[in-house]
């Protein structure tokens, strides 16, 4: 009977914290979209919508800095739905958030390496993190713009339920009463009347840093999957178990630094080889976007939902087709890569010089 009763509680506490989470994030989306929509008139008058390769820097670096690839993908899906990018300034918006993503894992591998740990085996996760990402994604981003430009996805306004957005009544109504009230606080602050990019850029922050909280609200309603012994390790090499769990606890999670960060201290013990990495990562990365494709529903927006679908579809062609014709040599690739940068610390710092320098490089020259 205790037992039981310590289930229903921990029951209801997730059922809280899901709840609530998810009520949070649908009004940091909402309140992003209103943001943006300010902000898009004296952005487009002054330039127009922002070039795909500005967007891709921007959502680098956004990730980089938020230390989340999440909020910055509900970004460009709430920035499209207010014109400020066009469908394919959001693909690549998408992407660089699953690049600037991969900087999460550099650092906690970085911290266990500083703490004593195996430096080769610390760092593997965050190299095969932001390796896998790039390699998949660049291609998958080029296949993606050729899939928007010439066969646009069509059926998405009919396919999928895009009535979903009625029960947003409430949370739009509260997003403007949030709005309004920024905008009287930040007039009694300056002593007049403040212009509408800047109560559109302060509502697009607070819920860029609302919608983080109500991502970590989500995690603490999802319980954590419990990683198995290294003696659980199956025998063979196939690379599509570990394809299919990350899959899997990505889809859970709905984030990729806490599906790859849960493996972090397993790969610095060595109990799991970076061959198995791989696989895991290419899966995670296309099951990354449940949320944002979520989001794009909520949003009631066939464009935005089209270009997630885009970006899911040609990440998992690039994928399989690695996975299935050639596996063994995209490894050995990745693994002279690393071996490189170990021995060569002069080159494992300008790859961290270059990590962060692109996406400045592309915000300058895009």
């Amino acid at each position: 009977m205790r037992r039981w009763e310590g289930f229903r509680r921990l029951g209801i506490r997730r059922g809280i914290w899901g709840a609530g989470g998810l009520f949070f994030f649908l009004l940091a989306l909402v309140m992003m979209r209103d943001g943006a929509s300010r902000l898009a008139p004296p952005l487009l008058s002054s330039g127009g919508p922002l070039s795909p390769g500005r967007s891709l820097g921007l959502g680098w670096l956004m990730a980089c800095l938020a230390l989340s690839g999440s909020p910055v993908a509900a970004a460009a899906v709430s920035m499209q739905d207010a014109h400020l990018l066009s469908p394919a300034a959001a693909l690549t918006m998408l992407t660089g958030s699953r690049l600037g993503a991969s900087f999460v894992i550099f650092l906690i591998g970085w911290s266990y390496a500083l703490r004593g740990g195996h430096r080769r085996n610390s760092l593997t996760a965050g190299f095969v993190t932001f390796w896998v990402t790039a390699t998949t994604y660049f291609p998958a981003t080029a296949l993606g713009l050729l899939l928007l430009a010439y066969t646009p996805i069509r059926w998405v306004p009919v396919r999928l339920p895009m009535d979903l957005p009625s029960p947003l009544s409430p949370v739009r109504a509260l997003a403007a009463a949030v709005e309004q009230a920024l905008q009287g606080g930040l007039g009694r602050l300056a002593g007049r009347p403040v212009p509408e990019e800047v109560v559109g850029g302060s509502l697009f922050l607070l819920g860029f840093f609302l919608i983080g909280l109500a991502l970590q609200a989500l995690d603490r309603a999802i319980p954590l999957p419990v990683l198995r012994s290294p003696g659980d390790d199956p025998p063979d090499d196939s690379p599509w178990p570990m394809f299919r769990v990350g899959l899997a606890v990505t889809a859970l999670t709905m984030s990729v630094s806490v599906s790859i960060g849960l493996l972090v201290p397993s790969v610095a013990r060595g109990w799991i080889r970076r061959e198995r990495l791989i696989p895991y990562v290419m899966g995670a990365n296309i099951s990354t976007f449940v949320d944002t494709l979520f989001a794009a529903l909520m949003l009631g927006n066939p464009a935005a939902a089209g270009v997630v679908l885009t970006e899911i579809l040609s990440v998992g062609w690039i994928s399989l087709g690695i996975l299935a014709l050639g596996y063994a040599s995209y490894c050995r690739l990745l693994a002279a890569v690393f071996e490189g940068g170990l021995r060569h610390p002069l080159l494992l710092g300008f790859f961290l010089a270059a990590f962060l320098g692109v996406p400045l490089l592309l915000l300058a020259l895009g």
